[in-house]
């Protein structure tokens, strides 16, 4: 049954949610890409040409999550998960973008070193 209250426990969900997100994120921590033989020049020319990379694939992948918003997101509203599913796909698309990044750093034979 839809009453008053609806938009109230909507928003206590997605407060839940974003609390829940939160706390559970690993703390994060400072990454450094190492080579044997790489100066600070190579490191930071390679990283600015594989974060290129990585924001070409969110750039992707935000506007896939668009079209998925455009077919689905009249739903979302309707069952108050609107919110919920945004977070999700955008944390899914920044998930992306950095596998995108250590892939193409490792390809480039570096590691990380945190």
């Amino acid at each position: 049954m839809i009453g008053r209250d609806t938009p109230l426990l909507a928003a206590a969900g997605v407060s839940l949610c974003l609390l829940l997100a939160v706390c559970a994120a690993p703390a994060t921590t400072e990454v450094h890409w190492v080579k044997t033989g790489a100066d600070d020049e190579t490191i930071s020319r390679e990283l600015r040409d594989c974060n290129a990379q990585a924001n070409a694939a969110l750039a992707s992948e935000r506007g896939i999550n668009q079209d998925i918003n455009a077919t689905l997101g009249g739903n979302w509203q309707f069952s108050g998960t609107s919110a919920i599913e945004q977070q999700s796909m955008g944390a899914q698309a920044a998930g992306y973008a950095d596998q995108v990044l250590n892939s193409c750093m490792r390809a480039k034979g570096f590691t990380k070193q945190s």
